[in-house]
């Protein structure tokens, strides 16, 4: 098979093509160059946070690889057979690198095997411009279970920028042949909204920690309540790590859709006002529209509806920078095909026509 070349400035321009493109030539065993990788930013070339998640991907499919060092601009990547059996992977990113975007590239691999999976992964849980690990579980993988990916993640440690140390073990069940389409198109009811919020640190700071979540929850129920929402339920929690940090996730649920939001809590500069304000109106802004996924979840489904058996169809109210890469990236990889229109209530559907790929 002849490499395609995949550029890598195009669009979002960063770490997102990277993730699905090494993805999808594992799973499709597409030999694969990047090129101009992040050459638009200011520090371009690959990063920690990029190559934890390639020498994830790459040991599942025992694929060679060139320019996977730090700083490089080029990627080769040429994937061979999907292992069969269990994987059973440690990566240690010895940074902040996010989990979370690790289990981007990962996820959709796993799946396809045709064994339970064991992932273990250590970096940041919780960091700047990634998905908080309490997001993914609550928002993402609720919602990836209607394509029929069964997983789950033990968070057995936070890790937060600059030091990571976190540790995070991914256990994924393969699909049943393929993957369903979905259809999440009509919003529901009035929504109940549980909140997720959680500080760790060191452990002779906890009672000042569980002061600050109480002041978080109560806040966060007073200014739902402001708005009109009163069926709120709030879980907190207070743990040890090396490293300081928290976040709030906010998930609410219309008995058809999941609608999530998140704010990360830096102990240097966050307030327990500018989480729950960062939290509370992004959620707010989606529930006022009825849009019945929120944007960040959005690019994250992509790759899931390019591969499912069919067609899907979700209804959003924002399409992002990122949702556009990844149905790019998707539309390069694949004959799936993606149509955006917008509805007469001022939301944007997303249909796609998945090319049903089947598991080994």
């Amino acid at each position: 098979m002849s490499v395609k070349v995949i550029d890598g400035s195009v669009l979002e321009g960063g770490g997102q093509i990277l993730r699905l493109s090494v993805a999808f030539s594992c799973l499709l065993e597409q030999p694969i160059l990047i090129n101009k990788i992040r050459a638009g930013r200011s520090n371009p070339g690959l990063k920690p946070q990029h190559l934890a998640g390639i020498q994830l991907v790459k040991q599942m499919c025992n694929a060679i690889t060139n320019g996977d060092r730090q700083n490089s601009c080029e990627l080769t990547f040429q994937p061979k057979t999907l292992k069969l059996g269990n994987f059973n992977l440690n990566v240690n990113s010895q940074t902040a690198a996010s989990i979370p975007l690790m289990i981007q590239s990962a996820l959709p691999v796993a799946i396809f095997s045709n064994h339970n999976s064991s992932i273990t992964m250590k970096g940041g849980t919780d960091v700047s411009f990634a998905p908080s690990m309490d997001y993914v579980k609550k928002v993402l993988f609720p919602i990836y279970k209607l394509f029929g990916v069964h997983c789950e993640a033990l968070i057995h440690k936070r890790g937060f920028y600059p030091k990571g140390r976190g540790e995070v073990v991914l256990t994924v069940n393969p699909v049943t042949e393929y993957l369903k389409p979905i259809e999440i198109i009509n919003f529901g009811g009035q929504p109940a909204i549980k909140g997720f919020v959680f500080i760790s640190g060191p452990k002779h700071q906890n009672n000042k920690h569980n002061q600050i979540v109480q002041d978080i929850a109560t806040a966060v129920k007073n200014k739902l309540n402001l708005s009109g929402y009163h069926k709120i339920t709030i879980e907190t929690e207070v743990g040890d790590s090396d490293g300081s940090g928290g976040s709030l996730v906010l998930v609410a649920d219309t008995g058809n859709c999941l609608i999530g939001s998140s704010a990360l809590y830096d102990m240097r500069k966050s307030t327990i006002n500018s989480l729950t304000d960062e939290a509370c109106d992004k959620l707010l802004l989606d529930l006022e529209v009825k849009s019945c996924i929120d944007p960040n979840a959005l690019d994250n489904l992509i790759i899931f509806m390019a591969l499912a058996n069919g067609k899907s169809k979700v209804k959003c109210r924002e399409i992002t920078l990122h949702t556009k890469t990844a149905i790019y990236i998707a539309e390069q990889f694949t004959d799936a095909k993606f149509s955006i229109k917008q509805m007469e209530d001022g939301l944007n559907e997303i249909i796609c026509e998945g090319i049903g790929l089947k598991t080994v």
